[in-house]
């Protein structure tokens, strides 16, 4: 058995080591990029990617820790440019100013596009190195489902819909289609990220696909119901425009049952991907 504990540990660590560097001429950028990726995230995507990997397989990190680092740079760039003022217009994100109010817009948008750029250089350089044609193969596939699930048909999507509509005009359809793209999708791809690189059969994603999307969804109305107080004039949309709390309260609820039945039928080494999403859909309690 594998020591679930640390394994946030072990990932900090490895993300750390990635951004090194010296006192280069362009250290502001990295400086930028380096505020948001330990501004004290909870690291939720990489450790669904390193749980669903522990679950599936007993073999090393190094494995999947390329592709959980990777993720979360993606999901840290995109919390930059969300926050510009020609997005969300943010000027604190956990608690702390956002980038662009520490070290300009300009900048800001460079260190965004500085970690998408670095996640795929990661995965190269990691990809690069396998010699296993079967290990190499998983490789490529998870590295092509992480970035279709963060371009236009996923994450970029998903945002683009989030601006690009006044809350008057939404409908809830539009709503959870919006909430499937901009964290739906990349939830859903860390979770079977982990099963790839473990080397799952197809059938067996399919059912780990359908746990990452039920919990996806589950994840982004558990975050309405902690912003239930928000503003419906605020320019943001809300689930809660359209239901209210007790029927978000039982969709979470359905939502996380219809999740477990997924993994029905996997053989899982671990135990730990259950109790780690439980705690995900259950912060407002």
């Amino acid at each position: 058995m594998r020591d679930i504990d640390n394994l946030l540990e072990k990932f900090n660590n490895y993300l750390s080591s990635l951004l090194e560097y010296d006192n280069s001429l362009q250290h502001k950028v990295i400086d930028s990029m380096k505020y948001s990726l330990f501004s004290g995230g909870k690291r939720i995507r990489p450790m669904l990617s390193l749980i669903s990997f522990c679950e599936f397989s007993d073999e090393d990190l190094d494995k999947i820790l390329p592709f959980a680092a990777a993720i979360e740079m993606i999901h840290t760039y995109s919390l930059i440019h969300d926050d510009l003022p020609a997005m969300d217009d943010d000027d604190f994100r956990r608690d702390k100013p956002t980038n662009h109010k520490v070290y300009t817009e300009g900048v800001a948008i460079l260190a965004g596009d500085g970690l998408l750029n670095m996640s795929m250089e990661i995965l190269l350089r990691h990809i690069e190195n396998i010699e296993d044609k079967i290990d190499l193969k998983r490789a490529m596939r998870a590295m092509k489902y992480i970035y279709s699930a963060t371009g236009v048909n996923g994450m970029i999507g998903g945002q683009t819909i989030d601006i690009d509509f006044d809350v008057a005009d939404y409908t809830e359809e539009d709503c959870e289609n919006m909430y499937k793209l901009k964290t739906g999708a990349l939830i859903k791809a860390s979770v079977v990220v982990g099963g790839i690189i473990a080397g799952l059969e197809a059938d067996n994603i399919t059912k780990l696909s359908k746990f990452g999307e039920s919990i996806g969804i589950a994840y982004q109305l558990e975050d309405d119901l902690l912003d239930e107080e928000k503003d419906p004039d605020s320019g943001e949309v809300n689930m809660l425009l359209f239901k209210d709390k007790e029927d978000l309260q039982n969709e979470i609820i359905d939502l996380t049952n219809a999740a477990y039945e997924a993994l029905e039928g996997l053989e899982l080494k671990q135990n730990a991907l259950k109790p780690f999403v439980a705690k995900l859909v259950n912060r407002s309690k």
